[in-house]
């Protein structure tokens, strides 16, 4: 009988610790990346801790062109940037899988350089960012349909942890 209590209670205590152990995974709110120094919530990429900063903007198929809505985010990143002056900038250009390597490589370069413009325009120092074009060398979402390939077509502002 003492083996019993001994064993029921080992499991309650192992149960209850799990169980705390989980709800403090989900209840974070996120994790930081130290690699971008981004922070991950809810399958989202943000600049600040509390999730209110999007660190990712999307375009059109084949377009480099900002649209109201990745300039609005754009706008959160630029408040964000000028509390945070300490901060430079990492820009990602990327691309979905159609098209070859090259056109790819360059279409991000673009898409990149057309975030750096409009960041600078907004009145961030050039100096505190840098811009770099993956093309479609690093998928957000793996697959060959229109919902990977719009996800895929983006640009992400990182910490450029290197400086």
């Amino acid at each position: 009988m003492y083996g019993f209590i001994e064993m029921f209670n080992f499991r309650s205590i192992t149960i209850l610790l799990l169980t705390v152990f989980l709800y403090s995974c989900t209840s974070t709110g996120g994790m930081e990346d130290t690699s971008t120094g981004l922070y991950e919530k809810g399958g989202m990429s943000y600049l600040d801790k509390d999730g209110t900063v999007p660190a990712k903007i999307y375009f059109d198929y084949d377009s480099y062109l900002l649209t109201s809505m990745a300039e609005s985010t754009l706008d959160m990143q630029v408040t964000w940037m000028d509390q945070n002056p300490d901060k430079f900038i990492l820009i990602e250009g990327h691309c979905d899988e159609r098209g070859t390597r090259e056109y790819n490589l360059a279409l991000g370069e673009r898409r990149a350089n057309s975030v750096r413009e409009y960041l600078t325009s907004m009145g961030i120092a050039e100096g505190r960012l840098n811009t770099v074009s993956y093309g479609k060398e690093r998928p957000d979402k793996e697959g060959s349909f229109e919902d990977s390939w719009t996800l895929n077509r983006r640009s992400v502002t990182t910490l450029d942890v290197d400086r």
